[in-house]
């Protein structure tokens, strides 16, 4: 799959639904199921966000994939099951994959992250604006992709 066969949406992280309401939808697919069965137990809009953002939908059925899988092993909403709904959510985001490879890793592919130390919001002003880009900065500082503090290189 290329960047350009990705979802290109822009959807706000909190908003509307919290990843709990999300990890609960995701938690109630135990087999592939009909997106009309999955639809008639959660809020339309729900489903809809679910779908965007961390659903394999084919032929109108919603796909057990391993993120399915993962969340029914991990047997709750683990600290490791949030991590990776957060990424699948920055990840299929066109605003927060267009940040990391043109402002962050434009270098070569070495990555800035001094860039996170500064208020660097201004490049999603008309998408998210402040809201976005912490959001981007929390979940790389909680998996420990990027540091805080002087160990921040540049």
């Amino acid at each position: 799959m290329t960047l350009s066969q990705l979802p290109q949406f822009v959807s706000s992280l909190s908003k509307y639904y919290r990843v709990e309401d999300h990890y609960a939808l995701i938690a109630s697919i135990s087999r592939d199921t009909p997106e009309s069965v999955v639809r008639a137990q959660f809020d339309r809009d729900l489903y809809a966000t679910a779908k965007q953002r961390y659903l394999a939908v084919k032929n109108k059925i919603v796909i057990k994939d391993k993120l399915v899988d993962l969340v029914h092993d991990e047997g709750g909403f683990t600290e490791r099951v949030k991590m990776v709904l957060y990424f699948l959510f920055m990840f299929r985001d066109a605003r927060y994959r267009k940040f990391i490879c043109e402002e962050v890793g434009k270098d070569g592919g070495t990555w800035r992250t001094s860039i996170f130390r500064d208020k660097h919001s201004d490049y999603f002003a008309h998408v998210g604006g402040r809201k976005a880009f912490t959001n981007l900065r929390q979940f790389l500082f909680q998996t420990g992709i990027v540091h805080d503090g002087p160990s921040v290189q540049t």
